[in-house]
């Protein structure tokens, strides 16, 4: 279920005309993607890169309300082709699927967030099982967590308080605090899932080529493979595409109906990203593996 804000897609400047090249999109050397899948998963960094984003309003004042972005949540589904949706429902392209580094071993990452200025950077460093960030212009690096990782399950310490437990069985994907169970994604057979809450229960699914993702989105592979498209679901009309995925050896181009969105450009260990013709930021791998995608 949507949350009570309309959902707003990070990936579009509404008002904007620009658009990205579309002789480019369109005389795309394509590849195909690998099938799509549903697979209960976790990706614990935040580091993501939106392709829809649920947002919610909160009151600064008796009269005026401020939009806020929804945070991110740890659990979620596994799509295939680094795709990532989490249980407060946004979609996302998984940083380490696109960089090709492990978030369990050892990383180092910089998100360069005003390319063309020196000083505008995040460093994200993986080591001895514990997360560390760096904000210019200070040189120290920010504890953030420390994992500790057993047969079935990973917790994330801050220092020796539990902030969060991810639980694996056969049957379930469990996030939990110290106390009690938070969500629960349960199995159903091979390819169907729900969320049980108290009041609502969430389904997800995998038929053929589609992911039904509760009664909100369905991500599609089509044109043999080549294509990816993620739509918005209605029980009583027609599915609405709203972003087109595709890719060369090099270019991820998402897109909608007008031809504006992202383009995710791979050079060597690093990726740049482009709204439209305009440059956002940029990711470098300073070490760590990688494995292309």
């Amino acid at each position: 279920m949507r949350q009570i804000a309309i959902y707003t897609v990070m990936i579009i400047l509404m008002s904007s005309c620009a658009t990205l090249n579309i002789s480019e999109i369109k005389n795309l050397e394509k590849m195909k993607f690998d099938s799509l899948t549903l697979s209960p998963d976790w990706e614990a960094n935040n580091l993501r890169i939106d392709l829809i984003r649920q947002t919610y309003e909160e009151g600064v004042t008796d009269s005026t309300k401020e939009t806020k972005e929804t945070p991110y949540h740890p659990i979620g589904f596994d799509l295939g082709n680094g795709l990532f949706y989490d249980l407060n429902e946004n979609l996302c392209l998984r940083l380490d699927y696109i960089l090709g580094f492990s978030e369990s071993d050892y990383f180092e990452v910089k998100e360069i967030t005003r390319p063309k200025k020196k000083n505008g950077y995040i460093i994200y460093r993986f080591i001895n099982d514990s997360l560390l960030i760096q904000y210019p212009p200070g040189q120290m690096f920010h504890y953030r967590y420390h994992r500790v990782d057993c047969p079935d399950s990973v917790a994330f310490m801050y220092k020796k308080r539990l902030k969060y437990e991810i639980i694996k069985t056969d049957s379930s994907l469990i996030y939990s605090g110290k106390k009690r169970k938070w969500d629960v994604i349960k199995k159903i057979d091979g390819n169907n899932y729900y969320l049980n809450k108290k009041k609502w229960k969430e389904d997800y699914k995998l038929k053929n080529n589609d992911v039904f993702l509760e009664n909100d989105y369905v991500v599609s592979l089509t044109d043999n493979n080549s294509r990816i498209e993620i739509k918005s679901h209605h029980k009583n009309r027609k599915d609405r595409v709203l972003y087109t995925i595709e890719k060369d050896s090099d270019k991820l181009f998402i897109y909608n109906k007008n031809y504006s969105g992202l383009l995710i450009k791979k050079e060597g260990n690093n990726i740049l990203i482009y709204r439209d013709k305009t440059l956002l930021r940029k990711y470098e791998l300073k070490s760590g593996a990688n494995n292309g995608s």
